[in-house]
This record gives C-alpha cells, sequence and structure tokens, in this order.
C-alpha cells in the first residue's frame, strides 16, 4: 500500500523525516517495504497483513500516525458540505439478500460534463499508481484512495427503467465488462442488473453497458458495502484482481459509504458545476456493535507490565475505543481485526512499544507433564514405527464432501466467515481428510496414512485418530489394533465415495477416539528408542520371503523378532500377509515376511542365504511349532 507523505501531513502534524516516520511504523506493525521520492513528495509502500484493510487508505494510515504520536486528526479536512439540489430522476434499488448487500449508498448527479480532472488530482493519482482517464473516474478513484471506500459511477440514462437490482449470479450468466471482456460467470457471483441485463460486477469491474463516456450527462454515484468472500471467489475464479475487489476482501468499514459517496460528489460538483441529488443510503442489515470485555490483570499479566485501569484506557482512546467499566467499544473500522481481549492487549503493547515491554522472570515450577500429549505422541511413534505416514489437514472441510459422507451440516459448527466454501464447515471426522489425501496418490502401489487431531460436533470437540490404508490393509490395520490394544474392527470405505474421489482401490480404515484407546498404564515417557546407528552398504540387499502355517494365537511381532535374532546381516523383516484359513487346521494361519539380507563387507550370495533362511526356519519350526508353507 503506498501512502504520500505530504498527502499524511495535510491531516496530522508529522514532525518526523518520512525516514523517521518509517522506522517508527515499521515497529508500530506495519513495515515499510520502501521510501521514494517522486518530485516534490515523498511515497511510503507499506506491507498491510490482511486483517488491517482499514489502513487501505490515507484516512486509515492517518489515524495510526495520530495515534502513535498522539497527534490530533484536522478532522475539518474530512468535512463535506453538499448543498443538494432538485433532480427529477430516480433509481429503484432491489437487493434481493441482505447478507449480499447489507449497505447500499448512492447519489444521482445531474448536469454532468466529462472532462479532465485537475492536475493535482492526476498527479496524486499517478504517485499511487492510478493512470488518469477522466473526472468522474478519478475522483472515485481518489477517494477510493482517500478513504478506503471502493466508488462506482454509472450511466444513469443506459440503466433500463432506472433500475438496480443486486442480486447473486446463476452459472454461465455473461457480462461484457469494461475492459471489453465477455466474461461467462460462475454461480454466486454479485452482479447488478437492470430490465434488460447485466451491467456490473461490483467490487470487481463495471460492465460496459453502463459505462461513463463523453456523452454521459447524469450519473448514479455508488458506494456499497458487499460481501468480501463472495467478491473474493468471483475475483478469483475470473482471474482478475482490481483495488477495488483487493479492499472488499480485506473489509470495507460499514459506516464508510456517506463518507465516500459524499465526498465524490462534493469534487464532482466543485469540478463541473454539476447538481446532486439527495443520499440514497438503503442499509438492508445492520451491522452489530462489537463490544469487548478485558481485565487489567490479565493484559498486565499477558504483556508483563503494571499498567493502572486509567492508563489501559488512554492507550486506547488513542485509536478511537471507547471504554466504559472494562468494556472497549470498537470502532467499525476495525471490526475486523479487534474481536477478543488478547486483540485489545496487543493494542495497548503496540501504544506503548513492544520495545519497550521488560523481561519476565517466571520463577521455577514444577510441571506435570501432560499425559494426554504424551499419548498422542506416542501412538504416532508406534505407528511410524510399522510402516504409517502421517498426515497434517486443515480442520474445515466443505457441505458436499459432509453429504458424501453422511454427515449433517446442521451437527457439526458452522464458520461464520469462511475465506471460501471449501472452509465453510469444521470437520466432524478424519475420514474426510484422509479420503482426500489418498486421492492426491491415485497410482501409489501402497498408502498407509494417519492423523490424530481434533474432530468437532456443534457442542463439543474430541482428539480422533484416523488410519487409513490400502493393499494389505488387513495386515497393517491388525497391527495398529494390537498396539492400541484395541478390539480388531475395520470398516470399508464407501464404493460411491471412492469412485467420487477417482480412488480405483479398494480402501479400509480405523477411526478411534483417543480416549477410547485403553493404553494409560503405560508409562510412554519412559519408553526410550534404541535405534542404533547401523552404516550405509555399498551393496544391494538380498531379499527373501518366507510364509509359516502357525498357530493362530501366536503373534507376528514374536515370529518377527525371532527372524531378526537369526543373523546379524538381516537388515529388515516386514509381514506381507496375514489370514486364517480352515485348509491350514484348526486355528491356524498364515504368516509370510519379507526378508532383506545385506552384508556391509560383501554381496550376501546365494549360498550365505541359503543357510540364514534355514537358520530361520529351524528356528520359527522349534520355537512356535510352526510349519515352512511351501
Amino acid at each position: 500500500m503506498r501512502i504520500s507523505y505530504e498527502w499524511l501531513k495535510e491531516f496530522v502534524d508529522i514532525k518526523k523525516s518520512p525516514a523517521e516516520l518509517a522506522d517508527d511504523l515499521s515497529l508500530f506493525g506495519h513495515e515499510v517495504d520502501s521510501i521514494k521520492k517522486q518530485d516534490d513528495n515523498t511515497i511510503l509502500d507499506f506491507e498491510i497483513t490482511p486483517n488491517r484493510g482499514d489502513c487501505l487508505s490515507i484516512l486509515g494510515m492517518v489515524r495510526e500516525v495520530a495515534a502513535l504520536y498522539e497527534l490530533k486528526v484536522k478532522s475539518e479536512k474530512l468535512k463535506v458540505k453538499i448543498k443538494n439540489g432538485k433532480i427529477d430522476k430516480n433509481i429503484n434499488i432491489k437487493i434481493a439478500d441482505p447478507k449480499i448487500c447489507p449497505r447500499f449508498t448512492a447519489r444521482i448527479i445531474d448536469n454532468i460534463k466529462i472532462q479532465e480532472s485537475p492536475k493535482w488530482m492526476q498527479e496524486r493519482l499517478k504517485s499511487y499508481g492510478f493512470r488518469p482517464i477522466n473526472n468522474i473516474v478519478d475522483i472515485t478513484n481518489y477517494v477510493m484512495v482517500a478513504t478506503g471506500q471502493p466508488l462506482h459511477a454509472f450511466d444513469y440514462d443506459k440503466i433500463k427503467a432506472g433500475l438496480m437490482n443486486v442480486r447473486l449470479s446463476k452459472k454461465g450468466e455473461e457480462v461484457t465488462t469494461l475492459d471489453g471482456k465477455n466474461r461467462i460467470l460462475p454461480e454466486n457471483a454479485i452482479i447488478i442488473e437492470d430490465s434488460e441485463k447485466i451491467y456490473d460486477l461490483p467490487g470487481i469491474m463495471g460492465g460496459i453497458k453502463s459505462e461513463v463516456d463523453e456523452k454521459t450527462k447524469t450519473i448514479v454515484l455508488q458506494g456499497a458495502i458487499f460481501d468480501p468472500v463472495l467478491i473474493r471467489l468471483a475475483s478469483k475464479y475470473l482471474n482478475h484482481m482490481t483495488d477495488a475487489s483487493y479492499r472488499y476482501e480485506r473489509g470495507v468499514d460499514f459506516e464508510g459509504t456517506v463518507q465516500g459517496v459524499n465526498m465524490a460528489a462534493e469534487l464532482i460538483i466543485e469540478t463541473c458545476k454539476a447538481t446532486c441529488g439527495d443520499l440514497i443510503d438503503i442499509i438492508s442489515l445492520k451491522e452489530k456493535e462489537i463490544k469487548i470485555a478485558f481485565e487489567t490483570s490479565k493484559i498486565n499479566r499477558l504483556l508483563g507490565t503494571n499498567f493502572s485501569e486509567q492508563e489501559i484506557k488512554n492507550y486506547l482512546y488513542r485509536f478511537g475505543i471507547a471504554c466504559y467499566d472494562n468494556i472497549a467499544t470498537i470502532p467499525t473500522y476495525r471490526r475486523f481485526d479487534l474481536k477478543i481481549w488478547q486483540d485489545i492487549a496487543e493494542e495497548v503493547a503496540r501504544i506503548f512499544g513492544y520495545n519497550n515491554l521488560g523481561k519476565s522472570n517466571f520463577d521455577p515450577a514444577e510441571t506435570t507433564p501432560n499425559k494426554d500429549y504424551i499419548k498422542r505422541e506416542y501412538i504416532k511413534d508406534k505407528l511410524k514405527e510399522i510402516g504409517f505416514t502421517e498426515i497434517y489437514s486443515y480442520s474445515f472441510t466443505d457441505e458436499k464432501s459432509l453429504q458424501q459422507f453422511g454427515f449433517s451440516k446442521n451437527d457439526v459448527p458452522e464458520i461464520e466467515k469462511p475465506i471460501s466454501p471449501e472452509t465453510q464447515y469444521l470437520r466432524p471426522s478424519l475420514i474426510i481428510p484422509l479420503l482426500k489425501a489418498a486421492a492426491k496418490n491415485p497410482w501409489a502401489p501402497e498408502i498407509n496414512i494417519f492423523e490424530i487431531e481434533k474432530v468437532f460436533s456443534k457442542d463439543k470437540e474430541w482428539w480422533e485418530l484416523g488410519v487409513l490404508t490400502s493393499g494389505n490393509s488387513d495386515v497393517m490395520l491388525k497391527k495398529v489394533c494390537d498396539i492400541l490394544n484395541v478390539p480388531f474392527k475395520i470398516n470399508d470405505a464407501d464404493k460411491n465415495i471412492l469412485e467420487a474421489y477417482k480412488i480405483r482401490r479398494p480402501i479400509k480404515y480405523l477411526i478411534l477416539k483417543i480416549g477410547d484407546i485403553n493404553i494409560d498404564s503405560h508409562d510412554y515417557s519412559l519408553e526410550i528408542s534404541e535405534n542404533k546407528y547401523r552404516p550405509i552398504s555399498r551393496f544391494a540387499p538380498t531379499i527373501r520371503d518366507l510364509a509359516f502355517i502357525i498357530d493362530a494365537t501366536i503373534d507376528s511381532q514374536d515370529v518377527e523378532k525371532t527372524i531378526l535374532e537369526a543373523s546379524n546381516v538381516i537388515l529388515l523383516v516386514e509381514l506381507f500377509d496375514e489370514f486364517v484359513s480352515d485348509k491350514f487346521g484348526q486355528n491356524k494361519k498364515n504368516l509370510a515376511y519379507h526378508i532383506w539380507l545385506q552384508d556391509l563387507e560383501k554381496p550376501v550370495d546365494d549360498q550365505k542365504a541359503n543357510k540364514i533362511i534355514e537358520n530361520i526356519i529351524k528356528k520359527i519350526e522349534d520355537k512356535f511349532n510352526a510349519k515352512l508353507r511351501s
């Protein structure tokens, strides 16, 4: 975000040089990327965080500078005086859904003369990267930079029946925008139409149908509040970001529409002696006032300070935050980043100065290990040991996924303002991200993945383990159940879901609440891995397979351990098949292993490999009364 140093000085008496101001604002939370000299002006280029949409304007940065240096804002510069004229023209504004457009502000301005904007305005716009077009377009851009409120001017005579119908688009509808491109719209883009066709994509780009040109005599000057999520989605779908969409996505002040429209109207009257109609201000959905309760002791504890209640209130007042009985009333332009008391504490820290916060000296205290955390880490380690890979996924999901997996959207928490439809709900089960992860690896020969994370319902949340496997899935899940001391029970993924995700193999999974895994008596914290470093051999391993018919009660890991003890050149033993069958005899099962043989000094030839395999067979047969399966 570019900010003109000279323009700032019109609103606050800054005594600091541009370089000093840049340093101070960087410590204040607004990092300055560059300082450039342009003629008689200096431009500071800031990096604005996504939650500080209020700073995407001169007015926003004026508030920050005034708070930083405890300066008074020259408010008379912001006052607008408009003498309304008599205009015998009307517009019919319809808003299909208050949520998509909570506020719509406009004025009809007559006797317009299209001409160049004043030179001072052109120069100022150029310093912000705007190309001057004409007085009307330039004024709307100028006011947007000044106040943060995106504006648009429509040619009144091109709007059929004076109708401005604000609604959501249907998939496949079309509009030709000001750049001459015919754009095919997605579902749920915000549009404005008249009785004939769509003529505007609010917050993104105007339509050529209602374009202001040299013949324009009357305009509708509009400033509104539109749903930021819908603006972002449409902008992303159309691959077209504008200065207006950038601001809408980050949040526009609900109370700023009137100021923006009036400021632009005044400039239009000044530049072309136009006649201005009455203000039209439709509030279809009133914004709730944000109040945050805070405690002085909590703020001091968090910051390591010793502020009095009055000192905290004084600091907050510099940001325009009024406090009464430890309740902070948040200005409308800060509703996007101030939501909880910790945010209030951060504002106090910014004013006081992060560099002035002292170091906290905490008394050493005995700590009790978090058993739940240790338990989760123990389970993770054990699953990794037997060949599973841990995945990490977002906690969000979408309505379509909920339906596919048989969950009702009414049973899970919904995000108030999701950044996209894919993040509209909190996930109720880990099977959703696990299957999506499997779908991203359709050609992998085998998938063995797990995740331990929180899942959610309307009224609670809990830790869950999700395990998913393909290939030799029964064997892998049996290992998991043995380790976790839970009954061997697996689920087959629904064929319809597999088809929907284009997964071309059987998938089995296991979902468990961590609280239901009964291994609390184990002292996980004392279990230390005894894995030792093994040098890498220059020689390729020799691989042999062995299968045994063995008593069904014998644990496969005991057999694996015995195989490993048979020779020091056995690099790895992997169970690849385990099943029970009557053809082996009563209570008998098959265990089959891959055995990797590798010597550090020389290749393992057939003679040596055969000798080792014979030794393994003898040990297994003697110890477990097993039989080699041919």
